[in-house]
């Protein structure tokens, strides 16, 4: 009978620790499932190739590594990428919106202007906008008021200063061309910039038209009927998708361009100034990390930048035959040789 009564007491212990173990794993199978469901994802969009754009990726996966974030692991990212046939901003934007992400890391001004147009109710956060307030984006830098927020490139504030570098470049330019798209929501703004700090240096500035690839061409004879002397771009699309047609043209014409960020120069352009963009990539990781874990983007405000770039391409300079003075490159934060 003893006998009897240890063998039911085993079988209940026996049932009892199955019971156990199903129900841990049970709950470990849940906690599992709501950490992978619960994990945020990060809709990231910009103006293509990605290629261009490496080293801002790079910067902004540092960023979110370093506040604990890492893609694949506690948090997804959703790239999509717009410009050479890959696609339009606008489709992209509300392709984001529908995916109903956590945060949209919309990088720049068309980005963000696309994101606007596609009706997000998700955090946006942007990175290079150059005029937030301009937009529509922000109420202010200091109250954002909205579910827009990030940083500044503060383009127009930097335009006088890209074109007195670009005289102490060139001694004696006086007549400099503006590659310009006229259907940019900053134009107009940008270019009133333009035109006073042309003034203020005693130069004569000149609009070039250019809304597409097809424009470019013509834009470049137009300047060299014209006899200007360097050209400036304006920092919006369509001229990062078409840099490298841009800097062939500038290189076979002999003219020497300003650009707004150091792509252009890694690709062959001569000189360019600007905000440290890979600098405010990882610094936007920051915004990412504070409103996944609550906090609201109208309560953030708007960052300027706090580190600016001169690179200048003395290979390809020489190559038009262009000297540039030993005072700017000293400068210069990096000179290609």
């Amino acid at each position: 009978m003893r006998s009897l009564k240890f063998k039911i007491h085993n079988s209940k212990l026996t049932i009892a620790a199955f019971a156990l173990a199903t129900a841990l794993l049970a709950t470990v199978s849940l906690a599992d499932a709501q950490q992978a469901k619960k994990a945020p994802r990060i809709g990231f969009l910009a103006e293509g190739p990605a290629s261009a754009f490496s080293s801002r990726v790079k910067a902004f996966a540092e960023g979110l590594r370093a506040l604990g974030w890492v893609d694949g692991q506690n948090i997804s990212v959703e790239y999509r990428w717009w410009g050479n046939g890959a696609g339009s901003s606008d489709a992209l934007a509300a392709e984001l919106v529908r995916l109903q992400v956590d945060v949209i890391f919309a990088t720049n001004t068309p980005a963000v202007l696309a994101t606007k147009k596609a009706g997000a109710k998700v955090p946006v956060v942007f990175a290079a906008v150059s005029e937030p307030i301009e937009i529509g984006a922000v109420a202010s830098l200091a109250r954002p008021g909205s579910n827009f927020t990030g940083l500044t490139t503060i383009n127009r504030e930097l335009m006088p200063k890209r074109l007195e570098l670009l005289k102490e470049a060139i001694p004696g330019l006086t007549r400099v061309g503006h590659l310009a798209n006229p259907a940019y929501a900053l134009h107009q703004p940008q270019l009133k910039e333009m035109e006073a700090a042309a003034r203020s240096l005693r130069m004569e500035l000149q609009v070039f038209e250019v809304r597409d690839v097809s424009e470019l061409e013509r834009a470049f004879v137009d300047m060299a009927r014209a006899r200007v002397g360097a050209f400036i771009v304006q920092q919006g699309p369509p001229f990062l998708s078409i840099r490298r047609r841009m800097i062939d043209l500038a290189a076979r014409g002999r003219i020497p361009g300003m650009y707004h960020n150091a792509v252009f120069i890694r690709d062959g352009g001569i000189i360019s100034y600007g905000a440290d963009l890979d600098d405010l990539f990882r610094r936007a990781a920051t915004y990412v990390d504070k409103i996944l874990k609550g906090a609201k983007p109208g309560d953030l405000p708007v960052e300027r930048p706090t580190k600016f770039e001169l690179f200048i391409n003395l290979k390809a300079a020489k190559q038009i035959g262009l000297t540039i003075p030993q005072s700017v490159l000293y400068r210069a934060d990096k000179v290609i040789k």
